[in-house]
């Protein structure tokens, strides 16, 4: 068990939440940043939302091909009132992931949703009325890694949207170094494609947790944890976790969560969000420091 204390776990606005810590600290040779927002979401139409997501992007895009670093490898979105429904059965999330499908298919290529060479995301409901998205950017060679435990997001079926969320569950940057790093997405309670453990935020972190420890094996080329597993010695890997939830009265949950879990160096940052999908109670995304990796194929 850890030292870690209530005070160790730095609440984030739920309204604008900033980039993670580590991010802005990482920004520079061979990393660059990019970012695009607009307003007035909640009150688009599904059409427009899509076009602004579309165009945000784009700009994205654009903006990174002055950099060095022109490789997106993890991006973060900001969605207002990401259930609000927009017809046809499709909530604001569903329409964002379409538009965020138009616009991986036409700069990474179709081939890119055949071998998951897509970068990492996370993406999260917050209050006000801008939409954000922000990109870090490599010049590093990277390996995309998925969660055995996990459908690949982007094999999802239609049974969460016309056309299915589009990201790699994690990112291996400098693979095969000393020093490799493992940049993990938005990562929750779901075993192959289906939410688990329904209203019960114990259970739904603890598959979580185990889900990440997960990530940071197959970026080692280890086995599959399983439940029951002692995750701590992966769980160890993370430097870094951010730990999005919608229930304000779930803090002190999380601080036992993090000091049983992970080690006492772990920066932590909490910010109250509203889940892609409404039955999530908490989504963990965080950057990990694997041994020497060798993922598994």
């Amino acid at each position: 068990m850890s030292g870690f204390t209530a005070e160790d776990v730095r609440d984030l606005s739920h309204e604008s939440p900033p980039l993670p810590e580590w991010v802005r600290e990482v920004a520079g040779q061979p990393t660059a940043l990019a970012s695009a927002q607009f307003s007035a979401a909640p009150t688009m139409t599904r059409a427009a939302f899509e076009a602004g997501v579309g165009d945000a992007y784009r700009s994205v895009f654009r903006q990174l091909e002055a950099q060095p670093a022109v490789r997106p490898v993890r991006f973060w979105a900001f969605i207002p009132h990401i259930h609000q429904e927009l017809g046809g059965g499709l909530d604001r999330y569903k329409a964002f992931n379409t538009a965020r499908y138009g616009a991986f298919a036409a700069h990474f290529g179709a081939a890119a949703f055949l071998d998951g060479a897509i970068p990492t995301a996370s993406a999260v409901g917050i209050a006000g009325d801008r939409f954000q998205l922000h990109c870090l950017a490599s010049a590093e060679a990277s390996v995309p890694i998925e969660n055995p435990r996990q459908v690949s997001a982007y094999h999802y079926s239609q049974r969460f949207g016309p056309l299915p969320p589009c990201f790699s569950r994690a990112t291996l940057l400098a693979a095969g170094s000393d020093r490799p790093r493992l940049l993990v997405g938005g990562t929750a309670s779901i075993v192959g494609e289906d939410s688990t453990h329904d209203d019960n935020f114990a259970s739904q972190a603890a598959e979580t947790l185990l889900n990440l420890a997960s990530l940071v094996a197959s970026a080692e080329g280890r086995p599959t944890p399983t439940p029951g597993s002692d995750l701590r010695p992966l769980l160890a890997k993370y430097d870094e976790i951010r730990i999005y939830c919608p229930r304000p009265d779930a803090r002190s949950h999380i601080v036992g969560l993090v000091r049983e879990h992970f080690a006492a160096g772990c920066r932590v940052e909490l910010v109250r969000a509203t889940l892609c999908r409404a039955e999530l109670l908490i989504e963990i995304e965080g950057l990990a420091r694997p041994a020497r990796a060798h993922p598994a194929s």
